[in-house]
């Protein structure tokens, strides 16, 4: 495992993951990708870790694909498993029933900015930059963000931010709803540790049923959004969580939630 990639930090039920390699700009090259994946696996395994916060180095969050593998050529086959990889690690960020926070520190260009949009929570600093960068190396979106992005800021903005190659400043990132705070350099990580630790602290299985009904509300007809909704909440309903809820309304007193 390229774990040298990836810094690993844990306070508590919060874990946070820092792209390291500043030399090559984060880059997603195949080492990254391995380190993200087995980091960002180690963590939705663990039942005692609740939230994660992913962001970068230095003045990159993520520069985005490794440009060298286009440049050398690969057969279909390690392409077809280099894109794998990439999926794998999407439907883990995006479908794990866990929050995930992207603190952008930086540039985020290509693949990078698929990678911020990744979120449940995107932060920024107010420094940080995105670009998509696709149309300038001939390749189409990826890291999912033609199917992110539409869904924060709406597909008129997307098609346009996409297919003109539009570098789009934090600022400009928060008031379009594509980032949800933008903050100084020196306090983006504060902020992000204090909205993960409020998040770890919170009703885990009931931020990842949430989390899965906002990604299907988008697809599903109204009748079967509904059946879901019903089978999340009659998880919930039965939950140890949702009894502490309840109770420490009542007895006016701050819940002390346990995942469950």
């Amino acid at each position: 495992m390229n774990a040298s990639r990836v810094v690993s930090e844990r306070e508590n039920a919060l874990t946070i993951l820092r792209l390291n390699d500043a030399s090559n700009a984060n880059a997603l090259t195949t080492a990254m990708k391995e380190a993200l994946l087995a980091h960002a696996a180690d963590f939705f395994r663990d039942p005692g870790q609740r939230c994660l916060v992913i962001t970068g180095d230095d003045r990159f969050f993520c520069a985005g694909g490794d440009l060298a593998t286009l440049r050398e050529g690969q057969s279909a086959p390690a392409t077809r498993k280099r894109l794998a990889s990439t999926c794998e690690l999407i439907r883990m960020l995006l479908l794990g029933e866990k929050p995930v926070i992207m603190a952008v520190n930086g540039v985020a260009a290509g693949g990078g900015f698929g990678l911020a949009m990744l979120g449940d929570i995107v932060l920024a600093s107010d420094d940080a930059c995105f670009r998509p960068a696709f149309p300038a190396i001939g390749v189409a979106a990826d890291v999912a963000l033609a199917w992110t992005l539409p869904r924060a800021i709406g597909t008129v903005r997307a098609r346009q931010i996409l297919l003109n190659d539009i570098t789009i400043k934090a600022r400009q990132a928060e008031a379009i709803g594509m980032v949800s705070a933008v903050y100084a350099p020196d306090e983006l990580m504060d902020r992000a540790r204090e909205m993960g630790r409020k998040l770890a602290e919170g009703p885990t299985q009931a931020l990842g049923l949430t989390k899965g009904l906002l990604h299907t509300s988008h697809d599903l007809p109204l009748d079967a959004f509904l059946n879901a909704e019903f089978a999340a909440q009659a998880v919930c309903f039965g939950s140890d969580d949702c009894r502490e809820g309840v109770n420490a309304f009542y007895e006016k007193r701050r819940p002390a939630f346990q995942g469950l």
